[in-house]
Formats: C-alpha cells, structure tokens, sequence
C-alpha cells in the first residue's frame, strides 16, 4: 500500500511536470506563431506614400494574387495571404478589379480591400448628340477600356443583345448623355451595359407607356429624337421641330437635315457644300425620304421629349434667325421661307 502510493505520487510529479512542461511549450509556440504572424502580416515598406494600383484579373484566386503581391514586394509571405484566403473561405468571394494599395497595406488590409470589393472606379461624360465614335473615342481617351477591346467586342454578332440591346440594328442613339463611374478595368458589356440601362431608365420616366409601343414606331422616335438632338440649339424650340419633320414625313417630302449629312461625312464641317448634300448614302436625308436607317447621335432627355411629345403645328420649314440664341423662324410655305432667308441671311439650301 505504501509502495502504490509512492508510485502514484511519482506518477502525479511526472504528470505534472509533463502538463507544465506542455503549457510551456504551447505558449511559447503560440507566442513564435503570433509573433510570425504579426511580422509576416506587417506592411513591407515597398509600397510608395501615394498608393500603387494593382489589377484583380479575371480567373484570379488566392494563390496567383499572392504570388503576383509576393514578387512586387507588396507582402512579406504569400503562404500567410493564401492561408487567410482559403482558412476564411475566400477564393469564391475574389472579383475582378484594380484596388489601391495604400503606405501601410498589411497583408490583412490588402485582404479585405478585395473581399469587400474596394475598388478604383473612374468617371467619363458623354455628352448630348455624340454619336458612337465619338463615344468609343471618349472610352479610350479616358482609358476605360482600349480601342482592341472595343474592335473585339464590336465584331461580336450578339454583341446588340449583351447590352440589352436585342433586335435594334445598333447602339447608336441608346446611350444616355451623362457622367458615368466605372470600376477600372470594367468589361467593354459591363460599360455599355450601364450606358444602356440608363437610356431605358430615363425612358420609363419621360415616356412610361414607351414598352408598349410597337417596336418600330418606338425606334423611329428615337431616331427623330437623335436628329433633334444635332439639329435644335435652343431647347425651348425642340418640340416645334419634332413636329416639324413629322409633318415633312406625313407628306412625304424629305427630311433635309444637314445633321444627318453630318452624319456620314468623316469630320463634321461648318457649313455643308452642295456636293456633300449629293453624297449618295441613306442617311442623307436630302437625297432619301423618310427617316435615316438609325439614330445619328446620343439624344438628351429634352430631345427625347420633344420626339415623344411633338408640337402639333403646321410648319413645313425653319430657318436660323440667330444664331447666337439658336432661335428659328418658322415658315408654312416654301414662299415664306424663301423671304425668311432672305431676311435672316442664310444660305438656301442648309435648312
């Protein structure tokens, strides 16, 4: 009995100088992997004051975003970033985009600026009567996106039903006049996407019937919109001129806009000679009846307005009478706006 308790009591000693010997060892294990931890996540240094932009790509998880941070410099361990990545769960959450990666960017920090999607946006204007390439010219000059992944996405037969376009022959005259944000580095479908949406938003709210419309008279409105657009400085008179060509195309006479001239010709001049009013194409509206095949530019919501809610008159012709103001005078007959030219000076032929 005596012997069984020494034992136990020996056994007891070991016990715990074994627990105290582990706790030991745990502690100081724990204490070299937070202290790892700690230096392992500190920031590098490499980063400048002003930030340094860096790209998500599509396709990226935690392991190819490491090792692109890893070999600039931006983190001290790449097995650090993709065991926080996969530990959490994160890989499905990692979307595509260029963040800003700050002085004092831990590997932590740099982490939730993906997850939480804290990304560099940049603003473009298109501005009222731009016409697609002028607005491809804008997207590239911003460098939102570039001119081959402009071409490639254009060459794309679905490219109308990407953009929620289906069943429009362009999207010229869809693109809402406005200032956008995007996220740096957007999709070429994710830009137009967002111009679109926008175009059928301000829609709703101009002319909230407009869905149901048939299809074409809808369309034509929004080509007479764009026409508008280039055509009428003063805002005030938008809706006379609307009903101005619906008048022209309800006797079939020709439209005679000089914007839809504009239109065709590779650089837009101040004043049309007579040889581009003979240009043979079917968007001169001197030469075909009617309206041209689609919208000539981007229409803002007041010539929208006018296109859907035209003045009721019966006026056949107008002419600028200052140009400064971009007033017009208003004819009924081709004798009275022959003396209205004269009265006012411009050259026949150009209204």
């Amino acid at each position: 009995m005596i012997r069984e308790n020494i034992w136990l009591k020996k056994w007891s000693f070991k016990l715990k100088v074994f627990i105290k010997t582990l706790i030991v060892l745990l502690i100081i294990s724990f204490s070299v992997i937070a202290s790892l931890i700690f230096w392992f996540n500190r920031q590098t240094g490499n980063i400048p004051v002003s930030g340094v932009e860096f790209e998500i790509k599509n396709g990226d998880n935690g392991y190819t975003i490491s090792k692109r941070l890893y070999n600039s410099g931006f983190i001290r361990n790449d097995l650090l970033f993709v065991a926080f990545i996969r530990i959490f769960g994160l890989d499905n959450k990692i979307k595509k985009g260029w963040i800003l990666l700050e002085a004092d960017s831990s590997t932590t920090k740099i982490i939730k600026s993906i997850i939480n999607g804290k990304f560099i946006t940049q603003t473009f204007t298109i501005p009222e009567g731009a016409n697609l390439a002028q607005i491809k010219e804008i997207l590239i000059k911003n460098q939102i996106v570039s001119e081959d992944e402009l071409n490639d996405f254009f060459k794309q037969p679905n490219f109308l039903s990407k953009i929620g376009l289906n069943g429009y022959q362009s999207a010229e005259g869809f693109i809402f006049p406005e200032t956008y944000k995007v996220y740096k580095g957007s999709d070429v479908s994710d830009v137009f996407s967002e111009m679109t949406s926008l175009f059928f938003k301000k829609m709703a709210i101009i002319y909230p019937d407009y869905k149901n419309l048939p299809k074409k008279e809808f369309y034509n409105r929004v080509i007479l919109a764009s026409i508008i657009e280039r055509e009428v400085k003063n805002k005030d008179e938008a809706s006379i001129v609307a009903g101005i060509f619906l008048n022209r195309i309800n006797i079939k006479m020709k439209l005679q806009s000089c914007a839809t001239v504009q239109y065709i010709l590779p650089k837009p001049k101040e004043h049309l000679l007579e040889s581009d009013l003979l240009i043979d194409n079917p968007y001169n509206t001197y030469l075909y009846n009617g309206l041209p095949p689609t919208p000539i530019a981007s229409p803002g919501a007041n010539a929208l307005k006018a296109a859907f809610f035209p003045d009721k008159n019966e006026f056949l012709f107008f002419v600028v009478k200052d140009p400064v103001k971009g007033t017009h005078h208003f004819s009924k007959t081709y004798d009275e706006h022959l003396i209205a030219q004269k009265r006012y000076k411009q050259i026949k032929g150009l209204y």
